[in-house]
């Protein structure tokens, strides 16, 4: 059964038009079902512009995240009830979801996998994928299955696609988006065309630009965040007779993006990807159909602290890599009232940073590097799985899935020397190991999860699963140092994590009311932690970040719900979150702190307005090394409204920020650029006007 409810838009995204009130169908079965066959729920219908929540997996399709124009992927998905972002500027907006994030989240863009080239993380997967091409945005939090590749203890993030649909007697089809903003002067315009070519075979092209300049805070003060990206992409595909396959190339370009979070900015990182997908049905018994996905994406990015500010010191430039090839061939499988899943996914990630420095830009040498922070790391994981859903009974369902995942890492310029100093030993230095050899993992994981229905309109589930997250290039191979002391190191025998979860909710649905809750908790063996160590040394003090082993757990509860009156709707959602490091007995750094929104629209035929209340309680729970500090409690007010101008044109308008509220949110980085304030502060005051138009 398919819960329905109005979308929670975040500080820095607003979805317009999403709390239209909600139609639900009469909530009664329409004949009794026999006590052997699955319980016959019925179809719940919805105004547009819904998410659609089951149990822990959220639905929503793209034009649902109408937001302000120009915002980041990551703004867009921190709109999703349960996700957080981390504001380091205006681009790169890193998402938290359960307290977990960088790759303890998978991001799957259209069946691929794409890993940034920043080891400072400018350029997160959510900020490089094309969610203007996708059909639907699903977010599954925490481990609800075991297909969606390895790890990702805390939720995976997948954009799927669709082939498109033509209208009789039409062989052209399209949508554009276009609009601006006042705050930051943001611009941006996107869309994409399909041509029916005829006997199944179609071509889609897409195009997406937006630029923004910096914003200011509630306080009038400029915050560095300014940013251009570019994006396009062409599909040629087949679809018919159960047959579907597609190809698609696409480039994405961020150019001059300004970071108040950092001590470089990114003049540019550019995007390549390729990528074949597809599937057939089949009648071969119980095989009903096979499909999977090839692809390959490569990133370039180039980070310094020149190009886009002035330098306080040594001028400093880093140009990376962080290319990854993979595919994934599963088989579905029905056996009487069993569905089943098998497959077998890979992936590849292979990673170098180089640094260079030198007193002025004209001086700097790319022939004579000074640093080898990502010394050719590559990360290989292959993973065998199996899931089945069966239908125990009319209203009871089982879920069970295994997975396998055999992991290959290794440095292979761990052994070369910078200004007399390699990788291997500042990981000697820190750790008494080295990287003379890969590294290698076998991984096992499972979960089982148990639905009862009590009738066609409520729910209840409860999960318990085990999921074993790889460390990530930072965390064991990182290769940071200055003048032969290292500052930044990962550990090369650093343990993958294992995380045992425990999910409970509960979910229903009536005329013209919905409630969803859910709670979870994990315990956390082996958990990664990012630690900052104080070293002295000849009467002096530094620091340094390295990588440990600790026990960990990590609870939470998420609550949403609507209710509707004729043509006003009524939503709310909260969300808490709680991380405690068990083995030294102190708080996890990046956790949220009890945050949601209320709101209420009305909605008319044409046209619909609102105001929306966004919150946050004060974070005290805080690892000083890591967090910049406590955050207070703050609550901002937003208004919104569209107007259909005619069957296919909708201009949408609202003010974020009404009262100019000067705030940051808890995960957000330390402002490096102004020491006046502690974090990047989100933007003040911002009205917007865009247009979504068909045809």
């Amino acid at each position: 059964m398919n819960i329905f409810f109005p979308a929670r838009l975040g500080v820095t995204a607003l979805l317009l038009g999403s709390l239209a009130p909600v139609a639900f169908a009469p909530a009664a079965l329409a004949e009794e079902a026999k006590p052997d066959a699955p319980l016959a729920l019925d179809t719940i219908i919805v105004a547009p512009k819904t998410l659609e929540q089951d149990g822990t997996t959220v639905t929503v399709a793209p034009g649902a995240l109408s937001a302000p124009p120009a915002l980041d992927g990551g703004a867009l998905l921190s709109s999703i009830p349960g996700i957080s972002g981390s504001r380091m500027g205006g681009h790169g907006i890193d998402i938290i979801l359960r307290g977990m994030s960088k790759n303890q989240l998978n991001v799957i863009d259209a069946g691929s996998f794409t890993y940034g080239g920043c080891p400072n993380r400018m350029d997160p997967p959510s900020s490089i994928a094309a969610f203007y091409r996708a059909d639907r945005i699903v977010v599954e939090k925490g481990y609800s299955s075991v297909t969606n590749g390895p790890g990702a203890p805390g939720g995976t993030i997948r954009l799927e696609r669709d082939a498109p649909g033509f209208e009789a007697g039409k062989r052209v089809s399209g949508e554009l988006t276009l609009g601006g903003t006042s705050n930051g002067a943001g611009r941006e315009v996107a869309g994409r065309v399909a041509f029916d070519l005829g006997r199944g075979f179609y071509l889609e092209t897409s195009g997406e630009y937006k630029t923004a300049d910096d914003y200011t805070d509630g306080a009038g003060n400029d915050v560095r965040s300014a940013y251009t990206q570019k994006g396009a992409g062409v599909t040629l595909g087949y679809k018919q007779g159960g047959l579907d396959l597609a190809l698609d190339i696409e480039k994405d370009r961020a150019e001059d993006v300004e970071f108040a979070g950092a001590g470089m900015d990114s003049p540019l990182s550019e995007t390549e990807t390729l990528r074949l997908r597809g599937g057939v049905d089949l009648d071969f018994g119980p095989l009903k159909r096979i499909e999977g996905a090839l692809y390959r994406s490569n990133v370039d990015h180039t980070m310094d602290n020149y190009s886009l500010r002035v330098p306080t010191g040594m001028a400093m430039v880093s140009p990376t890599t962080s290319n990854t090839h993979g595919g994934k061939l599963e088989g579905k499988f029905e056996f009487g009232r069993t569905k089943a899943t098998v497959g077998i996914d890979t992936q590849s990630n292979a990673r170098t940073a180089w640094g260079y420095m030198a007193m002025t830009p004209a001086m700097i040498d790319f022939d004579a590097p000074s640093s080898l922070t990502w010394p050719d790391v590559t990360i290989a994981q292959t993973g065998l799985y199996a899931q089945t859903e069966t239908a125990l009974t009319a209203r009871d369902t089982l879920k069970m899935g295994l997975r396998f995942d055999h992991v290959r890492a290794d440095a292979a310029k761990a052994d070369v020397a910078v200004r007399g100093v390699t990788p291997n030993d500042y990981y000697s230095a820190v750790y008494g190991t080295t990287y003379d050899k890969a590294r290698t993992e076998d991984n096992f994981g499972g979960l089982i999860r148990f639905e009862h229905a009590f009738d066609a309109d409520t729910k209840a589930f409860v999960g318990l699963s085990r999921t074993v997250r790889t460390a990530d290039t930072n965390e064991r191979a990182m290769a940071r140092g200055s003048m032969g002391t290292p500052t930044w190191v990962g550990n090369p025998d650093i343990a993958p994590e294992k995380h045992t979860q425990l999910d409970i909710g509960v979910q229903a649905a009536r005329q013209n009311w919905s409630l969803n809750a859910s709670a979870f908790y994990d315990r956390v063996d082996d958990f990664i932690l990012q630690d900052t160590v104080t070293i002295s040394m000849m009467g002096s003090t530094s620091t340094r970040t390295e990588y440990r082993n600790i026990g960990a757990t990590l609870s939470g509860a998420e609550l949403s719900g609507s209710y509707t009156m004729g043509k006003l709707t009524f939503a709310g959602d909260a969300t808490w979150t709680r991380g405690q490091n068990t083995s030294d007995d102190a708080p996890l750094a990046q956790i949220p702190p009890l945050e949601g929104s209320l709101s209420a629209v009305w909605d008319e035929a044409l046209w619909n307005a609102g105001a929306r209340l966004n919150w946050a309680t004060r974070q005290d729970r805080i690892n000083a090394e890591i967090d910049p500090g406590e955050t207070a409690g703050w609550a901002t007010l937003d208004l919104f409204g569209s107007y259909a101008v005619r069957e296919n044109v909708r201009l949408i308008g609202g003010i974020n920020n009404v009262l100019d509220k000067t705030y940051a949110q808890h995960l957000s980085r330390r402002n490096v650029f102004d020491t006046t304030v502690t974090r990047v502060n989100e933007p003040g005051r911002t009205v917007y006007v865009s247009m979504q138009m068909t045809f």
